[in-house]
């Protein structure tokens, strides 16, 4: 194996294969009855990907001195390293919620997820920043974060399948913009969000009774979370002059959910309804990549152009 094949494996493929082998029997039935667990779940696998193959890309010290002091670390401390003590904090977050949620009305349980989302967002506008962050910036974090919570709450049955999409395209943008070890990390989540698509279908079809898997609770807080402040890490450790509204683009890609609505409730098979949840996000993303590459292209083109203007002046 190349080291090119050993390096995705390592911190691609084998974070969401772990996850996804630690919690997948919980997709499957018995243990799928309670929704309020599959959603923990869900939330976990999630989270469990990001940091597990940020410590593989890092280390675990990059979570620990965010907290602590380590004896004898002479490591610099960099502040989008605290994206591995958020995705650690999700992890129990996710059963926080869930365990809230497990007796609860409809009514309660959306005002629990509701009551976390704004928790969420105030902690990341206060607590997590990044270079070149300032008080209107934290503010809009904090927004972006809510902002992101609530598309995803709106992605119905297709939640999987969009955030094998969303942190594909999150990838993307981060290896544009010169970040390769957050774009790993975002590959690795989307690698387990389309292995939990695809286990979480196999579990539904596998018994009758059991109803699509819908982000009501744990999962919308964590991937909402998560996406909004890759995004803002993104913005600001980019060196190849990706648009911030690119970034933000990509936080609120799931609100492309509702783009075939009218559809979806027509839709008379859970399949066709999953297809259409996730065919408006599909297709934006494809637009925001191809406009990302075209603004790429013609700033690289420009350079060029300028160069040789250069060159002309010195005979070249």
């Amino acid at each position: 194996m190349n080291p090119i094949d050993q390096y995705v494996l390592e911190v691609v493929v084998l974070p969401a294969l772990i996850a996804l082998s630690a919690f997948s029997p919980f997709l499957f039935a018995p243990l799928r009855r309670r929704a309020w667990r599959v959603e923990a779940v869900l939330g976990t696998i999630i989270a469990l990907t990001f940091l597990l193959s940020f410590v593989t890309e890092l280390d675990h010290r990059a979570v620990l001195r965010q907290i602590i002091t380590i004896e004898g670390d002479e490591a610099p401390f960099e502040r989008w390293h605290r994206l591995g003590l958020v995705a650690l904090i999700l992890i129990p977050a996710s059963w926080a919620l869930g365990f809230t949620r497990r007796k609860s009305s409809a009514a309660r349980g959306m005002m629990s997820t509701l009551g976390y989302a704004l928790v969420a967002a105030i902690l990341c506008g206060a607590l997590v920043s990044f270079p070149g962050s300032s008080p209107l910036i934290q503010l809009g974090q904090g927004a972006l974060v809510l902002a992101s919570i609530f598309a995803w709450l709106l992605t119905n049955q297709a939640v999987l399948w969009n955030a094998w999409v969303v942190f594909g395209v999150l990838a993307e943008l981060a290896y544009v913009g010169g970040f390769a070890s957050l774009a790993v990390m975002c590959g690795a989540v989307s690698v387990a969000g389309f292995g939990a698509a695809v286990l979480a279908g196999i579990g539904g079809r596998s018994a009758l009774q059991i109803d699509p898997v819908r982000p009501a609770g744990a999962t919308a807080i964590v991937l909402g979370t998560l996406t909004a402040l890759i995004a803002r890490c993104g913005m600001a450790q980019d060196t190849a002059g990706v648009s911030p509204a690119a970034w933000t683009a990509a936080a609120l890609l799931p609100l492309a959910s509702v783009a075939f609505s009218g559809r979806l409730r027509r839709a008379e098979r859970n399949s066709g309804k999953t297809f259409w949840a996730w065919l408006g996000v599909a297709i934006v993303a494809i637009a925001l990549l191809g406009l990302v590459g075209w603004q790429q292209s013609a700033k690289e083109g420009a350079a060029d152009s300028g160069g040789d203007d250069y060159s002309d002046m010195y005979g070249g």
